[in-house]
């Protein structure tokens, strides 16, 4: 069919992986900060230390911490909630006229 425009081509997403290693890439690490703390050179290269990696550890550590703490704490206080309104209603039970007047109703 004949058109008058031009019309756009979709755009095409094109993500080629790579591969990554983090038990090799802690090796690296750690075998650099040994030899910068001997004092051993290996070359020109100067100690980095990944601080960026660390932070994200650390995240995910406390992260984890956190919601496990969190939940534990939730279910603490509903059987709480629970365990008192069942306690309150068996008071009431027992004994409504006295809950009534207690309350100048």
């Amino acid at each position: 069919m004949f058109s008058l425009f031009k019309k756009p081509e979709y755009r095409r997403f094109n993500l080629q992986p790579r591969y990554w290693d983090p038990a090799k890439e802690a090796r690296i690490e750690r075998e650099k900060r040994i030899k910068a703390e001997l004092g051993i050179k290996d070359g020109d290269e100067q100690y980095i230390p990944n601080v960026r990696g660390q932070f994200r550890q650390e995240y995910e550590k406390r992260k984890s911490i956190r919601s496990n703490n969190g939940s534990a704490q939730t279910v603490r206080f509903f059987m709480i909630l629970i365990l008192l309104f069942i306690a309150a209603f068996y008071i009431f039970i027992k004994n409504p006229e006295g809950i009534l007047r207690f309350f100048g109703l």
